[in-house]
């Protein structure tokens, strides 16, 4: 059935009279018609500037009335002083917000020139003038009341000559009939150009909005292609991390780029990858919690979008930059398995919005394969190792021509890697029951039995340790040391491994300080088996050191490498504790494979506790990775005493150019 004439108008009168917001607050519209307004108001004020103009020549030459000189002095100045105002608002002195007082101003001035007019000469006709200006006024002004005062005013005006006008008569009704036409129709005239000015603002605001969105849209998907272009020719896991984090970082102005993968108990999450202005000079490394915002999203593999997060109930003061406000979580997902998370996180209160989750979790996907790749190439190159080691082991088993001596060390050396190799199985199965004990609620409500199953991970991952510097000595003696060379910044290296022995250090109140070791030049070298070489010399200064006492971390530039044979020049680090010292007697045995200092029997078990056990292979590791390349390791002391304590000194020169 088709609509009748009067409801197709109601309904597009309903239609034409609905101002839609499109979700644009009110006062960012007022604000929008009046930087509109305040654009066209330079060309009125020069128009009634050039109109005065004329009306002045007009009046003085071709009129001739009562009044006529004051009429062309007030047309003269009226023009003199729009003429300014339009040079005051060429140049930008009066704030959109006044621009509604500046149109009164223009419309005071042309409405004095008119009652001045019908003040000289007081008859009917003048209301013409009038009920053109009432009009005219209507689409000057977006400002109801202002517009309404107007109309009052004029309409009191008009009244008040009526009163002191000599004539009467009928022409006063008429045109007190076109008054109220004029008005009628200005009000019409106000109404329909408000509304069309709001409708063209929201619409632009509108446009502008959702051109930024699509811009920003575009940006992500940029920055998408540029990491899975990025990802696709790096393997080395912490290289990747670290250079997706800086990437995104760069193309989306965060605050804080985080990468969190769960630790090998997944017990604790750490960041294992950092960006941003966040990030203090010695490094951030946030740490989160399994009930915090990272831990929500890695159980239970969904993002997360924060406009405050300090007001969210899982809010957890470790995982956040400082000053960060805002924050948005993408999961890490392979399937159906959630590798880690993916943090952003701004210093402005909501500056992520919902709309972007899926343009970010694109963003996420293609980090967590970048990792799952990474993963298998780990394995694929550690299967590789292995495949080297036996092919070593048989060619060096074919060598007992060399001596007996060269036959017994490659003996202990084989039997140390195939030791190691079938540890592994069952390290493997024990690590992973134990994994399953502390994830058992029965198990976890039990503290004794939660007790026993950390105290089987803690032993695990303690042999795995072990296990995993026996294939290291064995790789080392058998020369089948690979390095992977790239550039290295030693100053980061040291405070990353450094932060890896921080509750250890807290523990035993031991202080580790670092001298200024910015200026130091990268040095080519293999990042992993540096970091190994750290980590031993620094474990064994915190073991050999006491309670309370310091380690410091110095550094200095050698221009030229020892012997001269390096141009590039070389890097020493230097490692002092204040611990019980060396004898130096044992200066050089403390660098062989298995050897302890005093009495093994009477080492405490801790790794890190004082005089700590361990499998004596730290140094022998050590020393075996500089000469991989090409560099120097040696130990100073004053001597052993555990009671003055004169501590050591472990010098490591390492050049700056590979040969």
């Amino acid at each position: 059935m088709k609509p009748s004439f009067y409801q197709l108008f109601r309904q597009r009168l309903r239609q034409f009279a609905r101002l839609d917001r499109r979700d644009v607050p009110e006062p960012q519209i007022i604000e929008a018609l009046h930087k509109t307004q305040m654009d066209g108001l330079p060309f009125i004020y020069i128009s009634f500037s050039l109109m005065f103009v004329a009306y002045a020549l007009i009046q003085q030459y071709f009129l001739s009335e009562d009044g006529q000189l004051t009429m062309v002095w007030v047309a003269w100045g009226s023009a003199v002083f729009l003429a300014v105002g339009f040079v005051v608002l060429l140049r930008d002195r009066v704030p959109p917000k006044y621009v509604e007082l500046a149109t009164a101003v223009v419309a005071s001035v042309i409405l004095f020139t008119i009652l001045l007019r019908f003040h000289f000469n007081n008859e009917p006709k003048q209301s013409a003038n009038l009920a053109l200006f009432l009009f005219g006024a209507g689409v000057m002004f977006t400002s109801g009341w202002l517009y309404f005062a107007m109309q009052l005013f004029c309409w009191v005006a008009w009244a008040i000559f009526i009163w002191l006008s000599p004539i009467a008569g009928s022409d006063w009704t008429y045109f007190g009939v076109m008054l109220f036409v004029a008005t009628f129709t200005g009000l019409v005239a106000h109404w329909v150009r408000l509304h069309a000015l709001q409708r063209a603002e929201i619409l632009r605001i509108v446009e502008q909005r959702q051109r930024r969105e699509l811009v920003q849209r575009a940006s992500q998907q940029q920055t998408s292609y540029a990491v899975g272009r990025r990802i696709t020719s790096i393997l080395e896991l912490d290289s990747l991390l670290d250079q997706i984090a800086t990437l995104i970082w760069q193309r989306y102005d965060t605050y804080y780029v985080g990468v969190f993968l769960p630790s090998k108990d997944r017990l604790a999450i750490e960041a294992v990858a950092e960006a941003g202005s966040g990030i203090l000079p010695g490094g951030l490394q946030l740490r989160a919690g399994l009930k915090g915002l990272v831990g929500w999203v890695l159980a239970n593999g969904r993002p997360l979008c924060i406009d405050d997060i300090t007001r969210d109930f899982r809010y957890d003061p470790a995982e956040k930059a400082p000053n960060a406000r805002s924050e948005i979580l993408l999961p890490l997902k392979m399937g159906d398995k959630v590798l880690g998370v993916l943090d952003l996180q701004s210093d402005r209160y909501g500056a992520f919005s919902p709309d972007e989750i899926p343009n970010f979790q694109l963003l996420a996907d293609q980090v967590a394969i970048a990792l799952e790749n990474a993963r298998l190439y780990a394995e694929i190159k550690h299967f590789n190792q292995q495949l080297e080691q036996k092919v070593t082991e048989r060619t060096q088993a074919l060598q007992e021509a060399y001596g007996r001596l060269e036959r017994l060390d490659q003996i202990k050396t084989d039997f140390i890697t195939i030791a190691s190799h079938e540890m592994r199985t069952p390290l493997t199965i024990v690590n992973f029951n134990a994994q399953m004990l502390l994830e058992d609620e029965e198990i976890k409500a039990n503290e004794y039995h939660l007790k026993w199953a950390e105290g089987i991970g803690r032993g695990a991952a303690r042999m795995e340790e072990v296990v995993q510097s026996m294939l290291d000595v064995a790789k080392i003696d058998s020369s089948s040391l690979d390095l992977y060379l790239a550039p290295v910044d030693l100053s980061f290296l040291l405070r990353q491994i450094g932060n890896r022995f921080r509750d250890a250090l807290q523990q035993r109140n031991i202080s580790l300080s670092y001298a200024d070791l910015s200026r130091l030049p990268e040095v080519e070298g293999d990042v992993e088996a540096l970091q190994k070489v750290f980590y031993q010399v620094l474990i064994n200064a915190i073991k050999y050191t006491p309670d309370g006492g310091k380690i410091g971390v110095y550094g200095r530039f050698l221009p030229t490498a020892s012997g001269g044979a390096q141009p590039a020049g070389a890097v020493e680090l230097v490692i002092k504790d204040s611990g019980v010292g060396i004898a130096p007697e044992v200066k050089e045995l403390i660098f062989e494979k298995f050897y302890q200092t005093g009495q093994v029997m009477l080492h405490s078990s801790g790794k890190t506790s004082f005089k700590g056990g361990g499998a004596g292979l730290g140094l022998a590791i050590a020393r075996g990775v500089v000469v991989a390349h090409h560099g120097r390791i040696w130990a100073e002391s004053d001597g052993y005493d555990e009671t003055n304590c004169p501590g050591s000194r472990f010098h490591i020169v390492l050049p700056v150019k590979q040969p």
